[in-house]
Formats: C-alpha cells, structure tokens, sequence
C-alpha cells in the first residue's frame, strides 16, 4: 500500500469537465477534491447553484464566445471542450493533475507533469451503445458522425500517465474502444457515502422502489410495465425528460415523487421491501448501492455494473430483458414474493461498503502515487550516484 504523504506532499489540482445537473459526476469530482484535501479546483464550465457550500472552483474555460457556446450545448459545447481544454494554462503549473470526464483528454500536457484522468464512461452512442441509432431517422448521417467522434478520441486517449476508471465494465470498453494498454487502467469505484444509510431507518413496508434520472437509457418503462401487470406498488423516485410519458403509462398502484432530500430518500430505501434497477449497460451505477446500503435487496438488470452489483438469491435477483434469454422481471419479482433472500438487511449492508467514500479515498490516493512514480523521467544511474 502506498503512503498517504506520497499524495500530501505532491503539488496538485483536479480539474473537471464541467458542473451538470448535480449529477454523479459531479458529485465525484467533489469527492476527489475532498478526498485529497481542497487542492486547486477547476472545472470547464461553473454551475454555482449546485455547488456544494466546501466546493469552490475556478471557470477553465473563459470569454464571451466560449461561454456562450458551452451553455448552447450540442456541437458548439464540444468545440469549445475541444478548444478550451487544449493548453488550459492555469493547470501547467502543477506536478500533477487528476482530470475528471472525457473532455479533458483534449488538454496537452507539460512532458514533465503527471496526469491521472478519472473517466466515466467512453463515449456510448459512439461504442457500445452505437446501435441505438439504428432505430434513427438519417442513420448513415449518424454513423459517420460518430465515426468522426472516435477518430478524434482515437489521437488523445493514450496521454494522461494513468487512467482511473469507476468499474470493470469501464476499464474493459477503455481498453477496447480508446487502446489503451491493460498497464495504464485502474479501477477506483465511486464514493457511496454508505455509513449514511441504515436499515433501522425505516420499518419495511409493501412497496418496491426505483430511483433514477427519469432518462431513456434507464429503461423505466418495463419496470412500470411489470408493475402494472403485477398491480403491485412501486414508487419512482427522480425526475427527468420521460417523466410525463412515464406518468402517463403508470397504472394506480405506482406513484412518482420526482426529486426527494436526502432524509427522504433514506426512508423510502430502507422501507422498501426490494430496490428495482433497469438501466441500459450502467457504467457503474450508485443508486443501487445506496439501496443496499440501506439493507434493501436489489431486483437488478443482468448487464453492466448492475449484475455484478446482485449476488444472486442473496441480496437480490438478476432479470434479463423482453426476448432475451433468462427470468424476466415479472418472473424475478415473483421469486422474490416466494423466495426472498438468504441475506439479512445487516450483511446486504455491510456488501455496500466496498463501494464507499473511504474505499474510494485510498483507491484515488493509492492510484496518483502509483502514477507519480511510474511517470519518474529521472536515469536510475542519477539516483543512484546520490545526484
């Protein structure tokens, strides 16, 4: 194990893509910045609304044109990623920089810096989720869109020292989809704040729960769709572009809250009597943990992060999608009624803990260290003349 003071010593800043929605990036970002004791803090583009009160970076990327089209979105955001985090000169200036985001692969950095980047996730239409455009109006458009989207990716992925990714499922579509080298990935699991939740919290009740941005790639729909055919309860936590299709859908026995604190949401994880999951390929996936944090068992899609995240009968069960081979989630839910599982709420807890915050802080402090002194330009006949 690496020492903590080979990171304390070190001259560094992180620096982010950008502030978005206080979303899962986000909140990651924070944490590195925690985790590592408030270093300099940068970020592409600056939402200070949802900026939590010990979090206080500096815009990256600056000028009125720049500014105006990161908040435009779409193609002139990317041009200004591409164009704004090319010599980011406020970061030249540190030994080490720990990146957060696919934007920042764009930066060209001093050859005497280190660089660890913390990415996400690849870019998904443009990998493994390209065939989702398949169903899309202009479809040869498209492709050769995204083709040009991985040939610029194709000539920046290879430069930080260390990338640090969030799952096994990341690391494999980094090595596969960007090139890079085995040698050059580490797997550092976001931070769940799991010591927060408790299966105390609340008395279980008769209802199942799902919790997410209310998105398409999160696949609500067949989890109403079971639901309704069950006419069991289901509460939807979260809000989001589908929310009203969804709510239209919905029969009586299913509820939305949209957004709930954080208080509430502990309540409504504890109480449940199971957790149900559905997103597409989840590159990691932290609502599911903090279910299981809470002592919830976990009703989880068997792809991504999520089948590993059930071990199956006992915290929970994996379920496949419509036509594909295996339970479904009418069948899974129904075990579940029968069987439940070997688990008590206790040990489903005490699962989550690998996925918490001071897991994560020595998983991110063991990982620059690592990057710091495999980066070393020093001739080993230097050091060892005492030189």
């Amino acid at each position: 194990m690496v020492g903590e003071n080979a990171v304390v010593d070190t001259d560094i800043a992180v620096a982010h893509w950008g502030e978005h929605a206080n979303g899962g990036g986000d909140r990651l970002a924070w944490e590195l910045v925690r985790a590592l004791d408030y270093p300099p803090f940068y970020v592409g583009w600056r939402d200070e609304s949802i900026e939590p009160n010990d979090i206080d970076p500096k815009a990256l990327i600056n000028g009125w044109w720049m500014e105006r089209a990161l908040s435009s979105g779409g193609l002139s955001r990317k041009l200004a990623h591409m164009l704004g985090w090319q010599i980011a000169a406020p970061l030249r200036e540190y030994d080490v920089i720990l990146t957060s985001g696919n934007e920042p692969l764009f930066y060209v950095a001093p050859d005497d810096q280190t660089w660890i980047a913390y990415i996400h996730h690849t870019n998904r239409r443009q990998s493994d989720q390209i065939t989702e455009i398949e169903s899309k109006p202009f479809t040869s458009i498209r492709l050769l869109f995204h083709y040009l989207i991985r040939v610029l990716f194709d000539h920046n992925t290879n430069k930080p020292d260390l990338f640090v990714v969030n799952s096994e499922i990341v690391k494999r579509r980094v090595k596969r989809y960007w090139g890079v080298p085995e040698r050059k990935i580490s797997v550092v699991y976001p931070p769940v704040d799991t010591h927060t939740y408790d299966p105390t919290e609340a008395d279980t009740e008769d209802f199942y729960v799902t919790l997410s941005r209310l998105d398409w790639h999160k696949d609500i729909d067949s989890i109403i769709e079971t639901f309704n055919h069950l006419s069991k309860r289901l509460i939807v936590v979260g809000d989001g572009p589908e929310r009203e299709r969804l709510e239209a859908m919905a029969g009586d026995t299913i509820e939305f809250t949209g957004f709930v604190d954080e208080q509430e949401k502990r309540r409504l994880l504890s109480g449940a009597k199971a957790f149900v999951f559905n997103a597409r390929d989840e590159d990691f996936g932290i609502a599911p943990v903090e279910a299981l944090a809470a002592g919830t068992p976990l009703l989880g899609i068997n792809e991504g992060m999520t089948q590993f995240q059930v071990i199956e009968g006992k915290n929970g069960y994996r379920h496949t999608r419509p036509g594909e081979e295996g339970p479904s989630l009418v069948d899974t839910v129904r075990q579940f009624e029968r069987d439940g599982v070997q688990w008590d709420p206790d040990t489903i807890a005490s699962f989550a803990d690998r996925f918490s915050v001071d897991a994560f802080e020595e998983g991110i402090r063991d990982a620059i260290a690592q990057a710091v002194s495999e980066s070393s330009v020093t001739p080993s006949w230097y050091s060892e003349n005492g030189s």
